[in-house]
């Protein structure tokens, strides 16, 4: 199938992000590491440059990199059990092994805990290792996300006093002007990123899910910038051209299908030319959606970050399951992946129920597959396989 065009960019525009990130120390610049869901339209305001060792860790993972650096962090007394996005990031920190040359030496890490847990341990270790201070952003989280003024005051509270922080480091104020243009690039980016989710569920699709998990790098770390909306805006006319030729991901597909949690960034490829050949699309998951909601308006950034991290990120199994059967309308299903991960309790814990949930409100089946985001140790891609294909022979013997 032809390849997508618009995807052979991010070459470029990795290296020169990662170019700019280990130069700006030389320019004048503060280094800042953030986890995902921070908000970097501040950063990029302040002209500092954000580096997000998530990002790193999925880069090293994508990369099989992982039985590389991974031992290493062990080595240092951490569990095997622990996170493998932190252990290969430490671990590359210890070795000196990165795709990436490494990531530069932070002046300032911000974090925030409505993500994981781990993220603040994680951070906390970096912050001990290079000697520069850690700003955590404490989320309450209780029941559904009902409206909670005194949290929103809390959080409200907190990122005030981040920007103050920031421009304290930096020794100047905000510029109003400039943060007001750095949230249009990223309304702009979340907009067209949402576009380009939206186009998978034609029929066919025009892009599936591993290709949607190559593009997330721009999203992830450059949200908030001209590159992003840029090469988003390319993907997305490609995309709608596709459309309007009735040129699909893959030849005659045949099952779409949803997949749930993080993807298995080392087998990324294989598994991809894997489902190519059983004309399998996974045409959507929960995770590339994220980005879709990130979006900030200019009169009271503030309370709308604040509202994100209240709210659009307290993720209770009630909205999960909801949100998984309108995806299941939207694009289409046949049937749903689920992927257990080893390295990510605080998804992967409710999976059974979540399964069990969704099959009784949408008739369609679910396959639950014990695997490991970043460290090919703790699974055999092999036995992921075997369970595809029976799961993809259930679903023909369904639709017969």
């Amino acid at each position: 199938m032809k390849p997508i065009q618009s995807l052979k960019q991010l070459k470029r525009i990795s290296m020169e992000y990662f170019s700019a990130a280990h130069m700006a120390k030389q320019e004048g610049k503060l280094v800042v590491y953030l986890n995902v869901f921070t908000p970097v339209e501040l950063f990029y305001a302040m002209d500092m440059m954000p580096i997000y060792p998530e990002n790193h860790a999925a880069i090293i993972g994508a990369r099989k990199v992982s039985k590389d650096v991974a031992p290493a962090a062990e080595g240092m007394g951490y569990p095997i059990d622990l996170c493998s996005y932190a252990r290969c990031d430490l671990g590359s920190i210890k070795t000196g092994i990165s795709p990436t040359w490494g990531l530069p030496k932070p002046d300032l890490l911000v974090v925030s805990n409505c993500q994981c847990g781990t993220l603040t341990k994680w951070f906390e270790v970096l912050s001990r290792m290079y000697h520069v201070p850690m700003v955590l952003i404490d989320v309450p989280h209780s029941g559904r996300g009902e409206p909670d003024p005194a949290a929103e005051r809390y959080v409200r509270t907190q990122l005030e006093d981040l920007v103050r922080l920031v421009e304290q480091l930096t020794g100047r104020s905000l510029d109003q002007d400039r943060l007001t243009e750095t949230i249009r690039l990223s309304g702009e980016a979340s907009r067209l990123w949402t576009q380009m989710l939206e186009a998978a569920s034609k029929k066919p699709a025009p892009i599936t899910l591993f290709d949607q998990f190559v593009a997330m790098f721009p999203i992830v770390s450059q949200r908030g910038t001209q590159a992003a909306v840029d090469f988003y805006r390319g993907l997305v006319e490609e995309l709608q051209q596709r459309v309007n030729d009735g040129v699909g991901a893959m030849e005659q597909e045949r099952f779409r299908l949803f997949w749930d949690n993080l993807p298995i960034w080392p087998e990324l490829g294989r598994l991809s030319q894997f489902m190519e050949n059983r004309h399998a699309a996974l045409v959507t998951s929960i995770y590339t959606w994220a980005w879709s909601q990130l979006a900030v308006g200019d009169q009271d950034p503030l309370a709308d970050w604040t509202r994100q991290y209240l709210y659009t990120f307290n993720f209770h199994i009630e909205k999960r399951i909801e949100h998984y059967v309108e995806l299941g309308r939207q694009f289409q299903l046949d049937g749903y992946l689920y992927h257990s991960n080893r390295s990510c309790k605080y998804i992967s814990q409710d999976i059974p129920e979540v399964r069990s949930a969704v099959t009784e409100k949408t008739g369609l089946p679910g396959l639950i597959l014990e695997a490991d985001h970043n460290d090919p140790r703790l699974y055999a891609v092999e036995s992921l396989e075997r369970q595809i294909d029976t799961f993809l022979e259930l679903l023909e013997a369904k639709n017969r």
